[in-house]
């Protein structure tokens, strides 16, 4: 997981091992919609939907980075 309820060491921590491929899904925040570059991401789950517009596009941002191409998903009831 990757929130801002954890301290900075443990969400550095999960990034790396997400990001060297020890975990194959890391559930996260917004706290993660911005500022994180995580190569070849290819997918993003929205399991809620935030409330603002540029927040969903944010969250999306985090595939499909220098042209490539990513897939997002929204899990609804």
């Amino acid at each position: 997981s990757f929130h801002g309820d954890m301290e900075q060491q443990d969400r550095e921590k999960a990034l790396i091992q997400f990001r060297n491929g020890s975990y194959r899904i890391l559930l996260a925040t917004d706290l993660a919609a911005r500022g994180i570059d995580v190569p070849e991401l290819d997918y993003i789950i929205h399991y809620q939907l935030p409330d603002k517009e540029t927040a969903f596009i944010h969250r999306n941002g985090r595939t499909a980075r220098m042209h490539a191409s990513g897939t997002a998903y929204v899990l609804q009831q």
